[in-house]
């Protein structure tokens, strides 16, 4: 239900910043859609499945920008090793991967008259992790399932390549691939991952 909630929630953001873009030199509003790819060992446990991502965009001159973002990553999980106090391992399982924080990067235009350009960025925040429990009672015959959350700081670099519409509706279509690594430790491996995405910046 929480996982449902949020996915509602950045397609509901989505709908309202589109009908209201206009032409903008400062601000535009970001929404993608794609892949996390968990890279090393951290793909044992997690595997690659959907990702979101909204932001808002600061253009701080014809070159420089800063980004606001959220990315929801819906996640398949499978236990690799098993707790202190349980023999079973919990597998083929749903989670999720929360982050937010800030991006800065700068854009480089192929030439004055193209409507094709690249971004370099870099960027920091705040990553919250979910990994399942499979909380087994043998004296009650019971079973129960949890999520526990780990919280911690991320880094990301990523590069996009991006191609302005003549659309006021979308405005701008991109894609956006980044690399992002964590100080969370899960199933034995640190937490880091590629994220892919396409998608559309439009101003307001």
């Amino acid at each position: 239900m929480h996982k449902k909630t949020l996915i509602t929630g950045f397609i509901f953001i989505s709908i309202i910043f589109t009908a209201h873009a206009q032409d903008s030199t400062h601000f535009y509003f970001t929404t993608s859609a794609g892949l996390l790819v968990p890279v090393n060992n951290f793909s044992n446990a997690y595997q690659t499945s959907l990702a979101l991502n909204s932001g808002v965009e600061y253009k701080i001159n014809h070159s420089l920008f800063a980004q606001f973002v959220l990315d929801f990553n819906a996640v398949k999980y499978s236990q690799r090793y098993q707790d202190d106090n349980s023999t079973y391992l919990f597998q083929k399982t749903n989670s999720s991967i929360f982050l937010a924080g800030f991006n800065f990067g700068k854009n480089f235009s192929f030439s004055k008259i193209s409507r094709l350009f690249s971004s370099v960025y870099t960027g920091a925040g705040y990553v919250n992790i979910g990994e399942p429990r499979l909380n087994v009672n043998l004296n009650n015959n019971i079973v129960e399932q949890s999520v526990k959350r780990m919280p911690g700081v991320f880094v990301k670099s990523g590069l996009r390549l991006g191609y302005k519409t003549s659309s006021s509706f979308l405005q701008t279509i991109y894609i956006d691939g980044s690399y992002w690594t964590t100080n969370i430790t899960v199933q034995q491996s640190k937490a880091q991952a590629v994220s892919l995405y396409i998608g559309t910046r439009i101003g307001f």
